[in-house]
């Protein structure tokens, strides 16, 4: 290799590093106003390449920004995210903070809550504990398959997780039929495409109050809930259901899937349809501060592109009357 070649491998080795060093956002965990409205905090995720271990690294920090002088008046220093940390998110109030970690035990992963206040832990679990977490593993972030959502006063969290099931136990040892469970080696159909991970889903709650952990009954059993926003009212919510019938498509970036809309009151159990599943994508729903029974939501038509143009939609959850604000532009 000659002085020339070996100048131009160098630099263009110490251009890929440069490059691949600089971070990009990932994710935003939080994003809140103070009660005047004049000071934003803001917790994002951003991703970067360790070339040395080659392998992808993500981390946070906080910003706080005043909104009244458009200036940044503080920024923390750089935290890393753990591998082993499934789920993170502080509450609006940023007083409390929601996390899930897993931990692999030979051929068995184990699953953690944890609920903090300031530095003080309030609140955790195993998944596994059956006389605490009535259900399974709680899924990851994903925009399509899973929410992790505090509730706007901070007192609750509502989430999705797999079904609780039996541990399996030998026909020998078990003292009943019933405790035998299902063997490993049935097959467990998932939603495919980057959702391997995503098999059944059940909706959960819980409740500050109380510190409990509750599942929400009456769920529809042919349904798999994949978004969540609350409303003005800490006993509802509004959820994007998809049918798991007659077969499962992939969820991720398929924005043309039909879809309805649920109000679900986690107090009373109660599931209300709001929408049918009609040749319509609904999605991302995102309540109206201070609008009580009134949503927005992204809507596009069924079987056309994957990445199609949108209309944002206002829902009434009293009249279920729909009014497009923002049309499409074919």
């Amino acid at each position: 290799m000659t002085t020339t070649d070996n100048k131009i491998l160098t630099s263009a080795i110490e251009t890929y590093r440069h490059y691949a060093g600089q971070p990009t956002l990932s994710d935003i965990e939080s994003c809140r106003q103070d009660s005047n409205d004049e000071i934003l905090h803001i917790t994002p995720y951003f991703s970067t390449m360790d070339l040395v271990k080659l392998e992808d690294l993500t981390y946070t920090r906080s910003f706080t920004y005043s909104l009244k002088n458009r200036q940044l008046l503080f920024t923390s220093n750089v935290t890393p995210i753990n591998k082993n940390l499934v789920r993170r998110l502080a509450s609006p109030d940023g007083q409390y903070l929601a996390l899930v970690t897993k931990e692999t035990k030979g051929e068995q992963d184990l699953y953690y809550v944890q609920i903090w206040h300031d530095e003080h832990l309030i609140f955790n679990y195993e998944v596994n504990d059956n006389k605490i977490s009535p259900h399974g593993k709680i899924l990851p972030k994903n925009d399509y398959g899973s929410f992790f959502e505090w509730s706007p006063d901070s007192r609750r969290l509502i989430f999705t997780a797999e079904e609780k099931r039996k541990p399996l136990k030998s026909y020998f040892t078990a003292e009943k039929l019933d405790d035998i469970g299902e063997p490993a080696s049935i097959y467990r159909e998932n939603w495919g495409e980057q959702m391997e991970l995503f098999e059944t889903s059940v909706v959960c709650i819980f409740d500050l109050d109380i510190k409990q952990v509750k599942l929400i009954e009456n769920q529809p059993k042919d349904l798999y809930f994949g978004q969540c926003t609350w409303t003005t009212n800490p006993d509802e919510c509004i959820l994007v259901a998809f049918r798991c019938e007659p077969y499962r498509l992939g969820l991720i970036y398929c924005e043309n899937r039909s879809t309805a809309l649920f109000k679900c009151n986690w107090r009373n159990n109660e599931w209300i349809q709001l929408t049918e599943f009609d040749q319509l994508c609904r999605l991302f729903p995102r309540h109206l501060p201070k609008k009580d029974n009134q949503f927005v939501y992204l809507q596009s038509d069924v079987y056309r592109a994957h990445a199609q143009c949108k209309r944002l939609i206002l829902f009434n959850t009293e009249t279920k009357q729909e009014k497009i604000l923002i049309d499409r532009i074919d």
